[in-house]
């Protein structure tokens, strides 16, 4: 398998605080990865460093696709409000127009579940609806590394269901490194997955060796290895 992003010894520093602590983790190409920890592990930092909208203190990324193929979603994604859902996918799609037809931005909206919505204006959508929105904009482009951050965390169950599906079926084709608080939707959809707690990995590898247990669910053994590991912290 081909290595689509490889990290070693990342560290990113504010002030006195210690946000990613010497991170090290591979993608590879075709995966679903999940990004778990609590709020305050590092993830959104993580995913912004990868992107360059943060300055990493130290360590390496190397990256088996052009920068230009990385695409972002935040977690609240927002937009000019007087612009339809067709205008903002078509605006996201201009500076890959020469790869990426016209025809796409339709059949991009409908993907993502917002065919109805297509020509009314995003001022009005609900964050739910926003958060689609911002799906759309970034498949736009045809990424080859996809970095989703909390993609579910507006949505209703039906919503929720319908990006997971997405998700799902982008394997083999894009490779994803989503966050996510939904331990559920990391066992249902990701290959893979790296459980963070104050920036540093507690465990990096598939999901099948780390539910390897009869007796425990999967969101028990990762609270319970988050729990252990505060608590050996808070005794140093």
């Amino acid at each position: 398998m081909t290595t689509i992003l490889s990290i070693s010894g990342l560290t990113k520093e504010f002030g006195e605080l210690r946000a990613i602590d010497e991170l090290d983790f591979q993608l590879e190409q075709g995966t679903v990865h999940g990004l778990v920890g609590p709020n305050g592990a590092g993830k959104t930092t993580l995913l912004s460093i990868l992107v360059g909208l943060r300055q990493k203190t130290h360590g390496n990324i190397q990256y088996g696709v052009s920068e230009n193929r990385v695409m972002l979603l935040p977690d609240t994604p927002d937009f000019f409000p007087f612009l339809t859902t067709r205008e903002v996918v078509d605006l996201a799609r201009y500076p890959f127009r020469e790869r990426v037809d016209i025809g796409a931005v339709d059949k991009v909206i409908a993907e993502v579940g917002l065919e109805e919505a297509v020509d009314r204006r995003v001022g009005g959508f609900s964050r739910g609806m926003k958060q689609r929105v911002g799906l759309a904009t970034v498949l736009i482009s045809e990424p080859q590394l996809l970095l989703l951050d909390e993609p579910c965390s507006a949505l209703d169950p039906f919503g929720r269901r319908e990006v997971l599906d997405l998700v799902s079926g982008l394997k083999g084709k894009t490779t994803v490194l989503f966050s996510t608080h939904i331990l559920s939707d990391v066992e249902s959809v990701c290959d893979s997955m790296t459980v963070m707690n104050k920036g540093r990995v507690l465990y990096d590898g598939p999901i099948d060796a780390f539910t390897n247990s009869d007796t425990q669910s999967f969101e028990d053994l990762v609270l319970d290895l988050l729990t252990t590991d505060s608590n050996n912290q808070g005794e140093k």
